[in-house]
């Protein structure tokens, strides 16, 4: 795969699960990709959940998306985007962040993107990879 077949991979399979830590304990949780295109890999969350704090401290992170028997792996360093038109269009599409920045204000809303990034892709189909075999890495 190349990038712009991972970015059609994350758009048609838009649930990842992000890895992040909290000292040395890691975390991992389900999230939903918002775009993923040219610009970036684009996401948000909100300022009170323990997922933003650790990102803020530990911007390294982690994404896995899995879809018909492929892996695909994205590291990189979390950017965060105060583009409050970008946060507008996310709360027009998940109706839910317009009422908590209403309640909250639009800093509540994080939007974040990866800089840095680089994927890992497993094709299970192909067969699975040969142990100690080099990973291929794709900046994205």
């Amino acid at each position: 795969m190349d990038k712009k077949e991972i970015l059609a991979f994350i758009t048609k399979n838009p649930t990842c699960f992000v890895a992040t830590t909290d000292g040395k304990k890691p975390h991992v949780r389900a999230f939903g990709t918002f775009r993923a295109d040219e610009k970036g890999i684009i996401f948000n969350t909100q300022t009170a959940k323990d997922v933003y704090k650790q990102m803020a401290k530990h911007p390294d992170v982690e994404l896995c998306y899995l879809a018909d028997d492929c892996v695909i792996r994205i590291t990189g360093t979390v950017q965060w985007l105060e583009d409050m038109a970008l946060k507008k269009e996310i709360a027009e599409a998940r109706p839910f962040l317009k009422d908590q920045a209403k309640e909250h204000g639009w800093d509540f809303v994080k939007v974040f993107t990866l800089k840095n990034a680089k994927a890992n892709v497993s094709e299970m189909k192909k067969g699975p990879p040969k142990p100690g075999a080099p990973k291929t890495w794709i900046d994205m």
